[in-house]
């Protein structure tokens, strides 16, 4: 079974920016509550900028936890989100380093170690 379905009332431009507007707070920094730039995700679960979060563990070098959940968190347990958008937007705090890259771990073989035959 098919299903032709009529295109819908386009938005105005007021409710296309409302939507887009709550898309964007989504996906907002827990530290500065503005939207993520070069966002990251600790493995808690909470998102963060990556300059924002970079700053907050080196002002914290003794007590590195998560600042909304207070798990135990560090610079290089944190995963990158990569977007479609490439857009550049330039942070006043540009000196942190640049965030840490994805990991990715290979598959497991099933291989027969012929030192045990």
């Amino acid at each position: 079974m098919v299903l032709i379905t009529e295109p819908g009332p386009s938005k105005s431009g007021k409710e296309a920016g409302d939507e887009k507007e709550k898309d964007e707070r989504v996906f907002e920094c827990n530290i500065c509550f503005d939207t993520a730039k070069e966002a990251v995700v600790s493995l808690c679960g909470h998102l963060f900028c990556w300059p924002c979060l970079h700053q907050w563990l080196d002002i914290r070098p003794n007590r590195q936890v998560c600042p909304v959940c207070k798990a135990a968190i560090s610079k290089d347990k944190v995963i990158p989100i990569y977007g479609r958008s490439s857009t550049k937007q330039d942070d006043p705090r540009n000196k942190t380093p640049p965030r840490p890259a994805g990991q990715r771990t290979e598959p497991e073989t099933n291989t027969v170690s012929w030192d045990l035959i």
